[in-house]
C-alpha cells in the first residue's frame, strides 16, 4: 500500500479561517482530502494504541506563518509519516488504521449511505449484480459477490475486486487491485469516471493455481471468463494445434477441458498492460508489456519499425523503483526502472513509463511472494532505500516523489544522489507493493 501526499489545496472554514488541506493517493489514485489537525489525531489514537515506540514520529506543529519552501517541507514530512505507518506490517493491517482510512474517504467525498445494487463485471464482461452498501469494503463485497456465486469462503484469498476502466474497443483496462479496506463504491464515485468498473478476477500469476478451483463449478466459472476474454484479445499466444484443440473444447461447452489446455498456453495467465514506452534498448520505444511466468516480457518497437520481444527474468533483477511525477494538470504521471542483470553479466537500469506502475510493481512483488528463491540462495527480495537516476528530457516534472522497492541481498544498489532544478526527490525505503 503506497501512500502519497501530492498536492495541497486551501480551504476555508465557517468563520472564514484559512487552511491547508492535503490531498492523499493511494497507489496514484486519489482517495481522500485531509486537514493536518485530521492526520495530528490519527497520529494520537495510533499512540495510544500501539504504543510511542511503534509509531514514527510526527510532524511537530508550526505557530510561525509557512513560506513556500517550509510548506513543501510539512508536505514531504506528512507523507513520510503515512508512507511508514502504511509499510508497519502490524500497523497497517491494524482495524484502527484501516478504520481512520475509511472515514477519511468518507468524510472526503461525503456519499449518502444507503443500500445500493452494485454491478461487478467479471473478466469476460458479463454482469453479477450484488446487494450491498455505499459504505461496505471491498473484503465485504467480495464476500458477498463469492456468495452469489456460490464460490466458498475458503477460496477467497484466490480472487480480489480490481478497479478497471472499460475502453472503447469493447476491452478494459486494469488499473489497480482493491484494498480489503477500501470503499469500492466511494472509490467509483471519485474517479468521476462513467467507465470505471469493478470487476472480480483472479488474484496470482502462478497457473499451477488455477488447480485449486478446477475442483468447483464457482471456480471453474471465473476461471473461464477470465482465459475465454484472454483467448479473444489474442492476449496468449497459441500454436494453431493448441488453437484448435481450444475452440473444439469451447464449443463443445467443455469449460474444464478448455481451461486445463490453457495452462499450457504461451502467455496464459500474464498480467497485460496498455501500451506505453520503455528505454530499452533506445530511448522512447513503444512498448506492449505483460507480466508472468517469472518474467517481465516487452514487445517493443524499434525505431526502424521492427519489433523486438524481450524477456527480463525476475530472477535477474536486482531492484526497481516506482517514480510519481506530479506535475500541474490533474493527470499524475508514474514509471518504474528496473536494475537488470544482462546475458554479459552486466547491470543496467531500464524504465517503463506507464500508468500502471503500481500494478506493474504489484505483479513483481507477486512474483517474488509465490516463487521466493528466485536468485540461487537468496530467499526473497527485501526492501531498501536507492537514489533515482535521472530522468529523461521527455519527463517533464514540475515534482516528482520516488517510491523506490527491493533489491536482493548481496547485491546492493549503489546510492547516486544527483540534483534537478525541475524536481525533488524523497528516498524512502519500503515495502508497500
Amino acid at each position: 500500500m503506497h501512500l502519497t501526499i501530492g498536492a495541497t489545496e486551501e480551504g476555508c472554514d465557517s468563520l472564514g479561517t484559512r487552511y491547508v488541506v492535503y490531498v492523499v493517493h493511494l497507489e496514484g489514485f486519489l482517495f481522500c482530502k485531509v486537514r493536518y489537525s485530521q492526520l495530528h489525531r490519527w497520529n494520537e489514537k495510533l499512540r495510544r494504541y500501539f504504543g510511542s515506540k511503534c509509531v514514527p514520529s510526527f510532524p511537530p506543529k508550526s505557530f510561525l506563518a509557512q513560506t513556500e519552501s517550509m510548506a513543501e517541507e510539512r508536505r514531504l514530512q506528512l507523507q513520510s509519516y503515512l508512507q511508514t505507518v502504511a509499510e508497519d506490517p502490524v500497523i497497517s493491517v491494524s482495524e484502527i488504521f484501516t478504520t481512520l482510512l475509511q472515514n477519511a474517504q468518507q468524510e472526503t467525498f461525503k456519499i449518502h449511505p444507503q443500500v445500493i445494487v452494485l454491478e461487478i463485471l467479471l473478466a469476460d464482461r458479463n454482469k453479477l449484480l450484488i446487494d450491498t452498501h455505499t459504505y461496505d469494503s471491498a473484503e465485504r463485497m467480495l464476500s458477498i459477490a463469492a456468495q452469489k456465486i456460490e464460490l466458498s469462503r475458503q477460496f477467497l484469498d484466490y480472487i480480489a475486486l480490481y478497479l478497471v476502466r472499460e475502453d472503447t474497443n469493447g476491452g478494459y483496462t486494469v488499473l489497480r487491485k482493491l484494498n480489503a479496506f477500501e470503499l469500492p463504491y466511494v472509490g467509483l464515485w471519485s474517479m468521476q469516471n462513467e467507465n470505471s468498473r469493478i470487476m472480480i478476477r483472479k488474484s496470482y500469476l502462478d497457473p499451477m493455481k488455477d488447480r485449486m478451483l478446477l475442483g468447483i463449478t464457482a471456480g471453474v466459472l471465473l476461471l473461464y471468463s477470465q482465459a475465454k476474454y484472454e483467448l479473444e484479445r489474442d492476449w496468449v499466444k497459441p500454436t494453431p494445434n493448441q488453437y484448435r484443440k481450444l475452440k473444439a473444447s469451447q464449443e463443445a461447452g467443455k469449460k474444464r477441458e478448455f481451461l486445463e489446455l490453457m495452462e499450457e498456453v504461451k502467455f496464459y495467465g500474464y498480467q497485460h498492460f496498455e501500451a506505453c514506452i520503455c528505454d530499452y534498448p533506445e530511448p522512447n520505444c513503444p512498448t506492449s508489456v505483460r507480466v508472468g511466468n517469472n518474467e517481465i516480457n516487452c514487445c517493443i518497437q524499434l525505431p526502424s519499425n521492427h519489433i523486438k520481444e524481450a524477456s527480463f527474468k525476475v530472477n535477474r533483477i536486482r531492484c526497481w523503483r516506482i517514480s510519481v511525477q506530479i506535475p500541474l494538470q490533474e493527470e499524475i504521471g508514474l514509471k518504474l526502472s528496473f536494475e537488470y542483470q544482462d546475458s554479459q553479466d552486466l547491470w543496467q537500469w531500464v524504465t517503463i513509463y506507464t500508468h500502471q506502475a503500481f500494478l506493474l510493481g504489484s505483479c513483481l512483488k507477486e512474483i517474488s511472494t509465490e516463487k521466493p528463491k528466485l536468485a540461487g540462495n537468496h530467499a526473497e527480495m527485501p526492501f531498501e532505500s536507492v537514489a533515482p537516476d535521472c530522468k529523461p528530457k521527455s519527463w517533464n516534472a514540475q515534482s516528482t516523489l520516488s517510491k523506490h522497492i527491493g533489491t536482493v541481498p548481496g547485491k546492493q544498489c549503489r546510492e547516486v544522489t544527483r540534483k534537478d532544478e525541475a524536481s525533488v526527490f524523497e528516498y524512502i525505503a519500503d515495502d508497500q507493493l
